[in-house]
Formats: C-alpha cells, sequence, structure tokens
C-alpha cells in the first residue's frame, strides 16, 4: 500500500490509506455488488474525474486510475466470477473485459436488450452466481406495476420472471448459489416487507425475512449460500427497546421471521467478511464499527466524518480476502474511498 497516502485514525489508532487522493467526488460501489476484478489487481469504483462521469478503476499495485471506455453508461454491474463489466446503454446490455478495457485493448460486446415490456429498470442490476443471466428489476405501468427481468448471457433473450404491485430494487443474485435472486419492495423509507427472494426455477416472490414487528429493514446483502446479513432501525421509543441493529437470517427460518442480532445499536449499513468471522456497520454519524461475530463485541474502527457540503455515506465492505475493509468518506473535505487493513482486535479501543 506504500504508494497510497495515509493517516491514523485519531479515536482508534487505526492506519487508513486513501485511495482517490486529490479530492473531487469518487464514490465506491454498494456493499451489495462486487468492485474487485480478480486478486484484488484492480478496484472498479464511480467517479467524476476529468469530466469523465462513470465507472473508473484504481490499479492497486501502481495507484493509477483510469476511466472505463463506456459510452452512454446507463447502469451496469460487474460478476464475482470474472473480470467482466455488463452494462446497459441505450437499452442495450453490453460486456466488456476490464483488464483488457484497463490496457486500452478490447471493445464492448453487445450481449442483448431490454424486453420492450420493461419501460425502464428499478434499482440496481446483477448477474447470475454461473454468468448465465442478467438480472434487473423494471417498470411495467407508471406507479403500478413493476417486473423481474433476466436476459441469458448466451442467447440475449430477455423474458419477465415475475410481476409485483410493488417498486423493486437493491437486486443481488447470490454470489454462491444460481438462481437465487434477492431483492427488495423500494420505499425510500420503511417498507412494511422490504426483503424478497426468488428462485429461478420457480419464480414466485416471498419474504426472505419476515417482518413481524414492525420493524425497519435498513439494507440487505448476501453473507453466504443461505445466510443474509442486514440492519434494523430503531425509529421510535418502542422500537429501541426491541430487537434492532445488525442481524443475520437464513432461508430456510427467515421467511419465517426467525433472525439473530449479531450486535445491537443504531446500526444503518452493513456487511459480512467472507470468512464469516467478522461484521460492520456505521451509524449517522458515519463511524464505522468492527464486530467481532463469535462474541457479539463491538468496536470503534473509524471515527465519522461530516465536511462542508459533502455528508457521504460510508457504504463499507469487505474485501474478497476478508482482510481489509474499503469505505467512503468524506474527511478531506471530498467524497474519497479508503482501505482498512483489518488490524487485530486487541488493538482497538
Amino acid at each position: 500500500m506504500g504508494v497510497f497516502p495515509s493517516y491514523q485514525d485519531e479515536k482508534t489508532g487505526t492506519r487508513i490509506f486513501n485511495l482517490t487522493p486529490g479530492g473531487g467526488e469518487n464514490q465506491i460501489i454498494y456493499q451489495t455488488h462486487p468492485m474487485w476484478t480478480r486478486n484484488m489487481e484492480h478496484l472498479v469504483f464511480h467517479s467524476q474525474q476529468e469530466g469523465h462521469g462513470g465507472p473508473w478503476m484504481l490499479e492497486m499495485k501502481s495507484g493509477k486510475t483510469r476511466p472505463v471506455p463506456v459510452e452512454s453508461y446507463a447502469t451496469g454491474t460487474m460478476t464475482w466470477k470474472n473480470n467482466a463489466l455488463y452494462y446497459v446503454a441505450d437499452r442495450t446490455l453490453y460486456v466488456l473485459d476490464l483488464i483488457q478495457a484497463f490496457h486500452g485493448e478490447g471493445k464492448p460486446e453487445q450481449v442483448g436488450r431490454l424486453p420492450d415490456a420493461c419501460l425502464s429498470i428499478s434499482g440496481t442490476v446483477t448477474v447470475d452466481a454461473d454468468v448465465s443471466a442478467f438480472y434487473f428489476g423494471g417498470v411495467l405501468r407508471e406507479n403500478e406495476a413493476w417486473g423481474v427481468f433476466a436476459i441469458d448471457l448466451k442467447t440475449g433473450e430477455g423474458r419477465m420472471l415475475a410481476e409485483t404491485d410493488f417498486q423493486v430494487g437493491h437486486f443481488q443474485a447470490n454470489p454462491f448459489t444460481p438462481g437465487s435472486l434477492m431483492f427488495c419492495q423500494e420505499t425510500g423509507g420503511d417498507a412494511d416487507q422490504r426483503i424478497w427472494h426468488m428462485n429461478i426455477n420457480r419464480p414466485e416472490p416471498a419474504p426472505l425475512y419476515k417482518e413481524t414487528y414492525g420493524e425497519w429493514v435498513t439494507h440487505e446483502v448476501w453473507w453466504s449460500a443461505d445466510r443474509i446479513i442486514f440492519t434494523l432501525w430503531p425509529y421510535d421509543d418502542a422500537h429501541k427497546g426491541l430487537p434492532h441493529g445488525v442481524a443475520t437470517a437464513d432461508i430456510h427460518t427467515g421467511p419465517e421471521g426467525t433472525m439473530k442480532i449479531l450486535s445491537q445499536y443504531p446500526a444503518w449499513h452493513t456487511h459480512g467478511s467472507p470468512d464469516c468471522l467478522w461484521a460492520l456497520g456505521d451509524d449517522f454519524e458515519r463511524n464505522l464499527w468492527l464486530i467481532r461475530v463469535a462474541s457479539g463485541e463491538r468496536k470503534l474502527l473509524m471515527q465519522g466524518y461530516n465536511t462542508g457540503k459533502w455528508n457521504t455515506h460510508p457504504h463499507a465492505s469487505f474485501t474478497p480476502d476478508s482482510g481489509g475493509i474499503v469505505l467512503n468518506a468524506s474527511k478531506n473535505d471530498a467524497a474519497e474511498i479508503f482501505y482498512i487493513p483489518l488490524p487485530a482486535w486487541e488493538t482497538l479501543p
């Protein structure tokens, strides 16, 4: 990490590296989606650098950044298995090899088009664990009906899998199990039932974690083949006395309303390490907390920053090797991306 400037957190002593120094607006990819090329050689992020709004790549060994050469980019995602970027431009789905693109080689290839029934995409997009399909939500009838769609990545054929009477969003293909898809009821606030799941072979959406006591689920992300991690916000005095914070549930008992609290405090975003030993959570002061799963203990990892015009959400996530955390922060009056090597638990206050 010697090519990146660093500082020591004044409250925790944690060594933190700035991956995008120089100011400006740099946004990490949401913690629900892949952002690393294989072997963590490159980090993909969104930026407004040099007038190139859209996806960029950072080469970790050199610190060099370059824009990904895509035109009319609307939305896109990497996969969990290779270095491909699948993205939509002008209702057409393309695929681009990111490593070739970083070195000025290769060109986007057309894969398919959005089905006519999809008026516009609703929420994030995602690729199946076996890279067989591209999934997304779409508007069927404005303010009335939405659909779950798939495009076959071999044939380019698009089809609708299911229809809902609520707005859909936060699409996440299970990174471990082909055909398993999680998404949410998107309201911009509290939904009566947020987390939904469907199996592509039996495309009937059903709650993955069933809400039973008026809880406010704020965010959710896959943690293993059959487990998710999510946050419950205690929005009033009554819910401050009920289970809240960073929670986990599995796809077998979650539909019955069963879950486990990993750390009870007012948390907004969360993520779990791939080795399942650690979890993280933030709060409304943008502090970042590290949670030891085995004991449920929680320690401050990095203090939060709200400076100037910036009010940057951390959207923190563990690296694929479970050895560190990447996040957004506004320490330097800008939206920058930071990396924290996971410190020894005993060194944290």
